[in-house]
């Protein structure tokens, strides 16, 4: 067991393992990129729904053109484990004052990766991105017993009757109770629960029509706490290797 458990480490800490992991992953993302468009039926929407939910209801049932996201998550799933055993390694070995922010600058720099990864899997699995469009006036449910009503549509025009702004009115409702009333813009989202709605256009050949789109990402906070300790670790390691010189 003992011998098992230093070959895993061994094999984990190696500088070729993190190399073979990248250059598979790459491959793996050239093959979906190149099935994603082929059949669109299958992964039109992997955007659009919970991750579990597309894996259920079309991944599984497809696995001939799935495969490749399979085991593309199944190299992530490898490269988190080699980067979390090497960063363990390093902190483990016997440590100098002169040399510390050398040393530990690359570990931040791996903690934040780690948190950006986490933040795209609490996205995907939590978390949705929808884009339609709403007649004023209309309800349209949405998940966890959220909903949104487009309350009406506000259109400026100067005194030759072009529009020089626009907006629309919209409620949110949670188990069938309003939760917040506000009003969007190009640049000003509702957001509500975590979930934030967007006005993305104004279609008048159709009526009052609005172009919307509805997401909710609570990975968002993971995302910026990596992003920042990746530009700290990133930072730190630039401005020493720079003294070093």
């Amino acid at each position: 067991m003992w011998a098992i458990w230093e070959s895993m480490k061994n094999f984990f800490l190696s500088v070729k393992t993190t190399v073979w992991m990248l250059i598979i992953l790459i491959c793996l993302f050239f093959i979906g990129s190149y099935m994603m468009p082929l059949h669109r039926e299958i992964f039109t929407s992997m955007n659009d729904a919970i991750l579990i939910r597309w894996l259920k209801h079309d991944a599984l049932s497809n696995i001939r053109y799935t495969w490749w996201f399979f085991a593309a998550l199944a190299g992530l799933v490898l490269l988190t484990a080699n980067t979390i055993i090497c960063s363990i390694q390093a902190i483990k070995e016997r440590w100098v004052r002169s040399d510390f922010l050398i040393r530990i600058a690359p570990q931040i720099i791996h903690v934040g990766v780690l948190f950006i990864l986490l933040a795209h899997l609490i996205d995907a699995g939590w978390g949705y991105r929808i884009s339609g469009v709403m007649p004023e006036g209309a309800y349209a449910p949405l998940p966890d017993d959220m909903a949104i009503h487009l309350d009406r549509v506000y259109v400026v025009t100067d005194k030759h009757g072009n529009i020089v702004d626009w907006r629309a009115e919209a409620s949110m409702y949670e188990n069938n109770e309003i939760v917040t009333t506000g009003m969007l813009g190009p640049n000003n989202p509702l957001f509500a629960r975590g979930v934030g709605v967007y006005l993305r256009n104004l279609d008048f050949d159709r009526g009052r029509v609005a172009y919307l789109t509805i997401s909710k990402e609570p990975g968002v906070i993971t995302a910026l706490v990596g992003a920042i300790l990746f530009m700290i670790g990133a930072a730190t390691l630039l401005v020493l290797k720079w003294k070093m010189a």
